[in-house]
């Protein structure tokens, strides 16, 4: 995962006018958008070799892990803490 960049290439995107004012608010627009681009890139190999590290683990077929999986786990987690956070304030009542 190399960032290292061995050269440009020109390249034109068509943005709405806001977004275009504001990468160019942010000094050099083309760097900018190159380093949210970036970001994304990384993100993206991130999510892979988390991916990749679950299934070597055995995470496949029915226990692979998902982005639905991975929401409702997180509403299980947000109800779970709801119920805490209210017997905590029954107990201190």
């Amino acid at each position: 995962m190399s960032t290292e960049r061995t050269g440009t290439d020109r390249t034109s995107v068509s943005l709405p006018v806001d977004l275009a004012e504001y990468a160019r608010s942010k000094g050099n627009a083309s760097q900018y958008i190159a380093g949210l681009i970036e970001h994304d890139k990384k993100k993206a190999e991130e999510t892979e070799a988390l991916h990749a590290m679950f299934e070597r683990h055995g995470y496949t077929g029915d226990h692979a892990v998902t982005a639905d999986g991975i929401a409702k786990m997180g509403g299980r987690l947000r109800d779970l803490e709801a119920r805490r956070a209210a017997a905590r304030l029954r107990r201190a009542a």
